[in-house]
């Protein structure tokens, strides 16, 4: 399996199918994915292939075929995926500013006590310091 190196953001659609091969955890045969992508949305089965081909045209998955089924897996990890598009949503929208970014957490109050004192233990287990008391 070859790492893909730079990739660009999926459409939402695209990003379903994606999660549901990354939670597989292992090589997902199509009849699967459509189940749970039906699961999901009311979409065809054809729909479904169709973006399964644009995520290999991509490089983002592999398609093997064992016998008449095909299988995919990732060749992009989920957490780098993650991470490049949570860079990008602050950068975009926050200027690149985590401070901006939980400030407006916590003004629109979406944001709970709770995790405020998780994200807090976060950022000590980061610097190494000891467990909030």
């Amino acid at each position: 399996m070859q790492q893909k190196d730079s990739y660009e953001r999926l459409p939402d659609s695209e990003l379903l199918v994606m999660q549901i091969i990354w939670q597989s955890g292992t090589s997902i045969g199509t009849g699967r994915i459509v189940e749970l992508v039906c699961e999901q949305r009311d979409w065809s089965r054809s729909t479904v292939q169709v973006l399964l081909t644009r995520l290999e045209e991509r490089g983002f998955i592999e398609m093997k075929k064992k016998g008449r089924l095909k299988f995919y897996a990732p060749l992009v990890k989920e957490e780098e995926y993650l991470s490049k598009e949570t860079k990008t949503f602050l950068e975009q929208f926050y200027s690149n500013s985590y401070m901006k970014l939980i400030a407006s957490l916590v003004e629109s109050q979406t944001i709970t006590e709770s995790d405020i004192d998780d994200i807090i233990q976060i950022i000590k287990n980061a610097k190494g310091d000891e467990k909030l008391e």
